[in-house]
């Protein structure tokens, strides 16, 4: 893993009610992009209220990728549980893939101070 950096794997939560999962290397930039209505076809139409959860992610863009597609192809109710409990996303990475991602949940205190969102 010699090129590997950071990423942010985040939850969005939208106007709407419903979830939108990205990823990026810049969460603040990304998501003052979604806020705007360009980061993202779906958050164009439903904008996000606030940052539901996030991780950081000590791996490659591909790890990203597949990290959010995971995210991406659960149910609500897995999302609702990541939402309340953020640390069970490393468990249940390491029960479909049988990795151990270097992945870390960010307190909400963290982002909103990241994203530069209000309570």
């Amino acid at each position: 893993m010699k090129d590997s950096k950071y990423y942010w794997i985040y939850i969005l939560e939208c106007k709407n009610s419903k979830y939108y999962t990205g990823y990026t290397n810049d969460v603040a930039k990304r998501y003052s992009l979604h806020t705007k209505g360009k980061g993202a076809k779906y958050t164009k139409s439903f904008k996000p209220i606030k940052i539901a959860q996030c991780w950081k992610l000590h791996d490659t863009i591909a790890q990203a990728m597949k990290i959010e597609a995971f995210i991406k192809q659960k149910p609500r109710i897995f999302k609702d549980n990541l939402v309340k409990n953020p640390n069970m996303l490393k468990h249940a990475l390491y029960k479909k893939f049988e990795v151990n991602f270097k992945i870390f949940t960010v307190n909400y205190e963290k982002i909103k101070k990241i994203a530069g969102i209000l309570p």
